[in-house]
Order: structure tokens, then sequence, then C-alpha cells
């Protein structure tokens, strides 16, 4: 066992490692004493699976069909999965006085860019103090509200689960509708908001905000990174965006019968959420196609790099804008803030959305065209695979009805979505082979 582990590569064994905590949440969920009616293998297998992949697709009703110690199951694996099996072992061994290897300092480095500035040990400890802080403020600002509706021990256990689920973008929820019944109370909403943005911004944008020297917006925006800068910008028109649009789409639909105030709530959180949290204020099987296409996109693109969101994220989406709009202006070189990003950028770019929109095409190919399957409509398939793959967890209410192989499917792709582009990046900066031969260039005719 030893010699088999010292031949895995860190990626191998991150990849390992969330296999193995799915295998054993699925295992403990079994026990009777986590569900109130029982619960099939392959329903605990993929319980666990969307809890690690902090995805929250469900095929049961977590508020009903799951005890208070299934819930606390769910939310363990919901932490443990948000914050990466590689960072906490990492962090346990840094607090033993263990070393830190070469290896493993560049795998994190792949994962939280720029952390080549910071020591490793000062970045976990970072992530962790600033994980629990975070969800600790939220949980005290829902508590403030669920005490008017519950009992104390009831407000503190709802408060901290959804603090958690939030920040860790998993969607998972101890009502049985979600968040349908607060959709008016907007201390509810745009805390658990303000919890899934922190947590999909990525741990160094969080950083380089928390640290900043001076309040003043002009002065701090010097001083943040091109990452940070790009992250924030990306992010706060996705919000915005999507929250227009959506309010478009449905201002005659689903908000149709909302209070002005409820349409902006709802537009504004669907928006936030479907960009990998997965919680939602009202019903996504009641949208208009072009509501839910809107959302699909969003789901694709997801939170931003180095945090706990999953899709290509916020950094792939505008370098390939960057891209497109330097290629329309007949620019050679990509420039943002006078900066210029590199080409790497560029075909890691390319090529982690290439790879990505096949893999969800496919999936999607697969649960339409088998005709033994129920979900044969392409627009449901489409939103719960790219949900999936985005880890994101909005359901048009098509997964609860699905068979044991649509179910196989979904954890695939739901452990793809959360580890797949961790693999490609990793694998792309790790393991590039050098051509000794040079051939000779051609041209191919294009458009």
């Amino acid at each position: 066992m030893k010699k088999l582990l010292e031949y895995l590569s860190p990626i191998d064994k991150v990849l390992l490692s969330f296999a193995l905590l799915i295998l054993i949440g699925a295992f403990i969920l079994l026990l009777p004493v986590c569900t109130t009616g029982g619960i099939s293998f392959l329903d605990a297998l993929f319980t666990s699976t969307s809890a690690v992949c902090v995805t929250g697709l469900v095929v049961l009703d977590t508020a009903k069909d799951f005890t208070f110690i299934g819930q606390l199951v769910i939310l363990l694996l919901i932490q443990f999965g948000g914050l990466g099996i590689m960072t906490f072992s990492v962090a346990l061994l840094s607090l033993m006085g263990g070393s830190v290897s070469i290896k493993w300092r560049f795998t994190l480095q792949n994962m939280y860019s720029d952390v080549s500035k910071l020591p490793i040990r000062n970045i976990l400890g970072r992530i962790i103090i600033y994980t629990f802080t975070i969800e600790l403020i939220i949980a005290l600002i829902l508590f403030t509200q669920f005490i008017k509706h519950f009992t104390f021990t009831q407000a503190v256990w709802h408060s901290i689960f959804h603090a958690v689920s939030a920040f860790c973008n998993a969607g998972f929820s101890t009502f049985s509708n979600n968040l349908m019944d607060y959709n008016g109370n907007s201390i509810i909403i745009i805390s658990i908001s303000m919890a899934i943005i922190t947590g999909g911004i990525g741990f160094l944008a969080v950083s380089e905000l928390l640290n900043a020297k001076s309040l003043r917006l002009k002065r701090m925006w010097k001083t943040l990174t091109l990452h940070t800068r790009i992250v924030l910008t990306t992010t706060a028109i996705l919000i915005f965006g999507g929250m227009f649009l959506f309010y478009i789409l449905e201002y005659n639909g689903i908000l149709q019968t909302m209070s002005f105030k409820e349409k902006l709530l709802a537009s504004f959180f669907q928006s936030v959420t479907a960009r990998t949290a997965g919680f939602n204020s009202v019903d996504i099987g009641a949208l208009r196609e072009g509501t839910c296409l809107v959302l699909i996109f969003l789901m694709f693109i997801g939170g931003s790099p180095g945090s706990i969101a999953g899709g290509v994220k916020t950094s792939t989406f505008a370098i390939l804008w960057l891209f497109l709009v330097s290629r329309l202006q007949g620019l050679r070189q990509i420039t943002v803030w006078e900066r210029a990003l590199t080409y790497d950028n560029v075909e890691r770019a390319v090529t982690l959305v290439v790879i990505s929109g096949l893999f969800i095409f496919f999936a999607t190919f697969i649960l339409v065209v088998l005709p033994t399957l129920p979900t044969s409509e392409f627009l449901p398939s489409f939103f719960e695979v790219t949900s999936a793959f985005g880890t994101v967890g909005l359901s048009m209410g098509i997964t609860p009805k699905t068979v044991p192989l649509e179910r196989v499917i979904l954890c695939i792709v739901m452990y793809t979505g959360r580890l797949g582009p961790l693999t490609l990046i990793s694998a792309l900066t790790m393991r590039k082979k050098t051509i000794n031969i040079k051939y000779a260039e051609d041209h191919v005719m294009i458009g």
C-alpha cells in the first residue's frame, strides 16, 4: 500500500481521496440511524456524491427522509468536500510538523492561483480561518430570522446547515421546498447570496480584499492583482446581467404575482445561485425555456479559480471574451488594465471549455437517446447534466424521477465536474512534453 501511494501523483491522491470520501459517506448514510425509512445503496451513493461534490442535486427529501444524524453526515460531507480532502490533509500534516513536498506544493499552486507569493501553510491556515469565520457570521445572521419561526435548537441547526451549504456552494437545504418560503425575506436571501459569492470568488480574492490597506475603492482596486480584478469584474457582470435577464424573461411569468421587492430578490438570488450554489427561491420547473437557457449559461461558467465553486470558471470566460474582442479589433496581443495575457492562458481556456462542452454534450446525449430512460426530453436533460457538471444543484424536477442508470451517469458527471477541471489544469501544467521535431506549417480554410 505504501509503495502504491508513493507511485501515485498528488492529483491522483486527490481524486482517490474524493472517491473514498464518497464511498465512506454512502456507507454511513446506509445506517438506519441516518434515515427515517431506509435508503438504497444507489440513493446513498448519489446523496454522498452530491454532498462531497457540493452539487445539491437530490433524489430524496433532505428534510423528511433524513434524520438529524443523516443531515449532520451530509453537512460534514459538504464541508469536507468544499474545502477539499487535500486541503485538510496538508493542513493536518503542517500542524503536525511534517513537511509539504514539492509535488504537493506545485499541486496547491495550481489549485489556488498565485499562492506562490505566500507560504503554503499560511495559505492553508487562511483558507480554514476564512471559511469558518464567514460561515459563523452567516449562521448568526440567519439565526436572527429562523428564531422567529422555530425553537432555539431548530433555529441553530437550520442556521448552521444553510450557512455551511451556502458558503460551500452546495445548495442542500433542511427545508423541503428549499428557500421558496423565504423569497420575500431580504435578510435571508441577501446573507445567503453573500455567502455564495464569497465562497465562489476564490480564497485569493477574499484574502486580498480582507487585507486591503485602503478602504477607498480606487486605491484598493490598484492594489489588487490582475487575477482578482478579472474575477470580481466578471462576477459582477454575470450576477447583474443574469439578474436583468431573469427579471425581463420572467416578469410576466413566475414573477407575475410577486411584489416589486420580491421580483428583485428572486431575480438577484437565482442569478447568484445559478453559478454553482443550487438554492432556489422559485420553482425552477416552472421557468420559461429562455430563462432556463440563461441559467444553463451561468451554470456552465460557474465560480472562480481557487474557490469551492464548479464550472469552467469566470476567468476562463473572461479570457475567451478578451481574446474574441482583441481578434475583432485586429490585435495580436490580449491586453486588460495595461497588462498582457499570455497565449498559454488562452490555450488552457479554450481546451477547458471545449472538453467541458463535449463532456456535457455526450452525457446529455446518453440521457436523451436511451429509450428506457424517462427523462428523454432535451431541455430538462441538458439542464440537469449542466447543473451536475457545474456542481450547481438546480433541478427542473427530473432528478428524483430518474432510474438507476441515470443516477449513475449523474454521479459520474458530478464527480467529473468537481475534479475534472483541476485534473485538466494540472495535466497541462505538470506534464508538458518537449517536442524535438518541428514540422512545416500549413494553412486550412476556416469559415
